[in-house]
């Protein structure tokens, strides 16, 4: 009945699964010098970056599926921003510094977190039908 619920469940499972990775990956970051400080706080910075850049584009990949409407019910949550970085770090990537990857893995991304959580919780319930064509 619709198409793009499949799709839809598939790339928030995917989100979530990473953002599992996220925290597993930076558990033993403490401060953004931690990013910097050793050639091993580069890798993580690397590849916290890039799994926020996954992260990101999945919101984006759903946006551009259903519509901006379909995350109107999370207003918790600046989705632009959301789009933003995904952007800025799809094209600005030596701008980014330790300090915006520090504070949104430690604070962003928790947060998006629960509200994905609960997307997908929506959807199973047939909450965001009416986004879905």
């Amino acid at each position: 009945m619709y198409p793009n619920k499949d799709r839809v469940e598939t790339l928030l499972e995917a989100v979530l699964k990473e953002m599992q990775l996220l925290a597993q990956m930076s558990i033993e970051v403490k401060t953004p010098d931690d990013y910097v400080s050793s050639t091993h706080g580069l890798i993580l910075f690397r590849a916290c970056g890039m799994s926020i850049q996954y992260i990101t584009e999945n919101f984006v990949k759903i946006r551009n599926l259903c519509g901006a409407d379909i995350f109107t019910p999370y207003k918790s949550i600046p989705w632009k921003n959301v789009f933003g970085m995904r952007n800025f770090l799809s094209h600005e990537y030596g701008d980014v510094d330790a300090e915006g990857i520090f504070n949104t893995v430690k604070t962003n991304i928790p947060e998006l977190q629960v509200v994905t959580e609960r997307m997908l919780e929506d959807l199973h319930a047939g909450k965001l039908d009416i986004y879905l064509s």
